[in-house]
């Protein structure tokens, strides 16, 4: 009877123990799996280091120690450069970004939900605005004359002319950090000279400066059905020759994860302009509509007949459009079709636009609820900003 007992003490203890490893096999199991679909689940994006130090060396700031531009971040030229960009972007923060961004916030949030297409005719290089403005967007399309040019190559620029790079680059910025905007003639000549080549330099500055990292830079072209289309190389080409070539850069926020992108090409958008060049045409007759399209500084070209088509394409493809008196006149913002909000004061154009007055826009500024803003936009010293969504 004992022996029968302790046999089936035995039985149990086994059986037991056989119950509680396989529980724990059960566990591990589970844990593993837990595991694998956090490293699936986990998004992991690759940002170019390479691209990224580019773009952080040319807007003053540091590079790691790692990094083939650390040696020339160490030299003195580099140090003067960093000094004065601090000093100046702590300004250009306070004097208007900040300014900007709150604004931004309280007038036009809604335009920034879920937004997918920022569109900014003549925009040139000006990514700091849009994004300041516009910091929701994942796709913010952008040209001007200016060719989009190279990515910087350091292995080609001497030590010794170093600080000349340093300083054109803050020459060409110059204006759009004090003004809000680029002086078309001057960008001509800083940025097609021996150093710095076309808009990129002064786009990746301020990619860097905005707290983003490059992901990739592709060179593009439009083909004659109006689809971007990515090419072999960057082209240093000049005028009528760079139109319809330019770059597609996708960025991060650090930290962020949401790849956005830059989408900019040279282009002459008179109607002239594109009646010889059906390929942009047809890029605008392609953009997706409900894009929000910003507009500044636009030297009030499609006040002009012989703009209407890119004023109908901004007319058309906008679920809402910012701009200052320089961008679409006011005689062609249909009552019927757009609600109009205006902010700060309308004094007219400057003396070189005065031919550009609107008596109408005026009238409104006088009749209608008129918001103050804070910040300066467009030319002159007295901001003009007009809202407008498509009712």
């Amino acid at each position: 009877m004992i022996k029968r007992i302790s046999f089936s003490v035995v039985i149990i203890l086994v059986a037991c123990l056989i119950i509680s490893c396989g529980g724990n096999k059960k566990k591990e199991t589970s844990e593993e799996t837990t595991d694998t679909l956090k490293s699936v689940n986990k998004i992991e994006i690759q940002t170019n280091k390479k691209y990224t130090d580019i773009a952080k060396f040319v807007s003053g700031m540091p590079v790691d120690e790692k990094s083939e531009l650390y040696e020339l971040s160490q030299t003195a030229s580099f140090k003067t450069y960093v000094s004065s960009s601090d000093s100046s972007w702590a300004r250009f923060e306070k004097k208007r970004l900040a300014k900007m961004r709150t604004w931004a916030g309280e007038e036009i949030s809604d335009l920034n939900k879920d937004l997918k297409t920022l569109f900014y005719p003549f925009s040139g290089p000006d990514f700091v605005h849009a994004y300041t403005l516009f910091p929701k967007a994942t796709t913010y399309i952008m040209f001007g004359l200016e060719p989009v040019g190279n990515i910087p190559d350091f292995n080609k620029i001497p030590k010794e002319k170093l600080g000349d790079f340093f300083s054109a680059l803050n020459y060409s910025i110059e204006d759009a950090l004090s003004l809000s905007f680029f002086k078309t003639i001057d960008m001509s000549k800083e940025l097609n000279s021996e150093l710095i080549s076309g808009a990129l330099p002064v786009i990746l500055l301020f990619v860097a400066r905005t707290g983003h990292e490059i992901v990739d830079i592709k060179p593009i072209d439009l083909d004659k059905n109006g689809k971007v289309k990515v090419i072999d190389s960057f082209l240093n080409l000049k005028s009528e020759a760079s139109y319809n070539k330019g770059a597609e850069i996708s960025f991060i926020q650090t930290g962020d994860t949401i790849i956005r992108k830059i989408i900019y090409f040279s282009a002459n958008v008179a109607d002239g302009g594109l009646k010889l060049n059906p390929n942009c045409e047809n890029y605008f007759k392609n953009m997706e509509e409900n894009v929000v399209t910003m507009v500044k500084s636009a030297t009030y070209l499609m006040h002009k007949a012989h703009f209407s088509i890119i004023r109908n394409t901004v007319l058309s493809k906008s679920k809402a459009f910012l701009q200052d008196d320089s961008g679409v006149a006011y005689k062609f913002i249909e009552p019927g079709k757009w609600n109009v909000q205006l902010y700060g004061e309308y004094k007219g154009p400057i003396a070189l636009f005065a031919n550009h007055f609107e008596t109408d826009l005026q009238e409104a500024y006088a009749k209608l609820n008129v918001k103050p803003v804070s910040f300066q936009y467009g030319y002159g010293s007295h901001s003009v900003v007009l809202v407008a969504r498509k009712k």
